[in-house]
């Protein structure tokens, strides 16, 4: 218990700034929704005459943008995924990774404890610190337009979204816990899961459309968890998600077994 306090610990003022910052980025754009729906004719008309590829980069589909989930959807989800990605990404490295940079891994494995049960505190630990933010962004965001938007809007899709968000941090978390175990280095480490994490997503958006790229959009997790088809049916892509989940489950689990069976070698 004393190590799972020394690692919620350790990770809890990064908490606090990527909370701050999503309250906050959740407040600006609830309370301009309203506004910019209004003047919603002005704002297509822009659009309209803005490339598709940029458009797509930027995940964002005039058809929808007269709807409040429709605004948040397009361009906050884009900035949310790559949010999330980046916490959970940078956290796990500074949870793994980081005992190889600081050169305390030889002496957090002489302790008494099972080389399984220090990489499960570790992972509760990061587990806590998503599933914590995932409740702060969903709270924040049903709150903030609850108060701010006088439109029709659909909750179902407000909290679909926040499933979205919950699901990529587990992946790229798992992604940057096999990562560091293999590579060892926490800045080499960020710099590989901040690159999948921006290769997925662009790969994804920019080559909507382009048929020779469609595997592009195929190999990330983004295609899977489509938020303008989210907002267009009315139904959030839960299978999907679940199935993400598991991946990144099956992730931590060959993860764990290279913890337990490694040489440390520092």
């Amino acid at each position: 218990m004393n190590l799972i306090r020394k690692e919620i610990k350790y990770t809890f003022k990064n908490l606090i700034i990527w909370s701050v910052v999503i309250i906050l980025f959740n407040l600006m754009y609830s309370s301009f929704t309203d506004l910019i729906i209004q003047q919603n004719s002005p704002l297509t008309f822009f659009l309209e005459k803005m490339p598709e590829t940029l458009l797509n980069a930027l995940n964002m589909d005039i058809s929808i943008m007269s709807k409040p989930e429709g605004l948040f959807g397009t361009e906050g989800m884009t900035f949310m995924f790559i949010f999330f990605g980046i916490f959970s990404s940078t956290l796990a490295n500074k949870l793994f990774a980081g005992e190889y940079d600081h050169k305390t891994i030889e002496y957090l494995l002489v302790k008494p404890f099972p080389r399984r049960k220090i990489f499960l505190y570790k992972i509760f630990a990061l587990s806590t610190n998503l599933i914590l933010l995932f409740f702060i962004f969903s709270v924040s965001l049903l709150s903030f337009f609850k108060i701010f938007v006088r439109g029709n809007y659909s909750n179902r899709i407000l909290i679909s979204f926040s499933v979205y968000l919950l699901v990529t941090a587990f992946f790229f978390a798992a992604l940057a816990v096999f990562l560091s175990l293999l590579v060892k280095n926490r800045k080499l480490t960020n710099s590989l899961s901040l690159g999948i994490l921006f290769f997925m997503y662009f790969g994804y958006s920019i080559s909507k459309g382009v048929k020779h790229m469609e595997f592009l959009r195929k190999i990330s997790v983004f295609y899977y968890m489509p938020v303008i088809e989210t907002i267009k049916n009315n139904k959030g892509f839960y299978f999907n998600s679940l199935m993400i989940l598991l991946v990144s489950f099956f992730i931590f689990a060959i993860s764990a077994k290279i913890f337990e069976t490694q040489d440390i070698k520092i």
